[in-house]
């Protein structure tokens, strides 16, 4: 037998002793890919941007396109507010914000009727970003539903999904109270990408219990999402100061959920990056 031969039986031998000992594929826990976001509220949000990009490879740039709101008559209405260009990147992610006052549309009209305006001014905001020069990576809808209405939003959803936004990467966000009631997941997931569980200027206050507590409950919806936290703290009206960037330590829980997608952070002018930890 010569040299060649007695090596590579051997070699054939760690080989196959190497694929017994490994787990098999099916047996090893999928790690989603997760991703984090900044929110673009302003320019200087934008600067805060640039300098959190430094540190944070693959950072995701989400720019405020513009404002959905209501009439006084009740009709659908929208105000176009940055240009994608400001984040300074080729590419870049959209988020519309709903106004407080736009969920009276749905009192004098129909789901189709109010997703049919809501297309026709979903197509202008994407004309406008076209028109920029960036292409848009996703479109986000900031909406922070009644949870009353919650089964007309997600009629609307699906008529957006098959018209303004077809072909479009759309994530929606969410509150937890949208997620106590056990058929959110059910009402979007078909429709959607996934949902940005949001945790600031909600009152909700983190504690880890709490925490673990929200894992459970956006976990159990089988619908990817994402957490969206806040930078900034503020004084409230009863003199008490919010507690936002306490919510910081919340990712090292959430990605014990295989639904968990990653980090969307809004800085409200205030920098950010030395309060997330690596969370890949």
């Amino acid at each position: 037998m010569t040299i060649v031969t007695v090596a590579r039986r051997i070699a054939a031998s760690l080989i196959l002793a190497l694929l017994i000992a490994a787990p098999s594929a099916c047996d090893r826990p999928v790690s989603p890919q997760t991703e984090i976001g900044q929110w673009i509220w302003s320019s200087a949000d934008s600067a805060l941007f640039v300098d959190a990009a430094r540190s944070i490879p693959n950072l995701v740039p989400t720019v405020w396109i513009g404002t959905i709101r209501a009439s006084r008559d009740g009709e659908v209405q929208s105000q176009l507010a940055l240009s994608p260009r400001i984040s300074g990147r080729p590419t870049a992610a959209l988020v519309v914000r709903f106004d407080d006052g736009f969920s009276s549309v749905w009192q004098s009209q129909s789901d189709s009727a109010v997703a049919i305006a809501v297309g026709a001014v979903l197509r202008d905001m994407l004309a406008a970003a076209q028109r920029s020069g960036v292409t848009v990576s996703e479109v986000q809808l900031d909406y922070d539903c009644p949870e009353r209405l919650l089964r007309r939003w997600s009629a609307a959803i699906a008529i957006l999904s098959r018209g303004a936004l077809a072909g479009r990467t759309v994530w929606i966000t969410s509150l937890i109270s949208h997620v106590r009631h056990a058929e959110y997941g059910d009402l979007f997931r078909a429709n959607v990408a996934g949902h940005i569980l949001q945790v600031f200027d909600t009152g909700d206050r983190m504690s880890l219990p709490y925490a673990w507590q929200v894992e459970r409950l956006v976990s159990r919806q089988r619908m990817p999402f994402r957490l969206g936290i806040g930078a900034f703290e503020r004084r409230l009206a009863n003199g008490e100061m919010t507690d936002h960037q306490a919510w910081f330590e919340a990712p090292h829980i959430m990605r014990g959920s295989r639904w968990f997608r990653g980090v969307w952070v809004f800085p409200g002018s205030a920098s950010w990056v030395h309060l997330l930890e690596p969370i890949k």
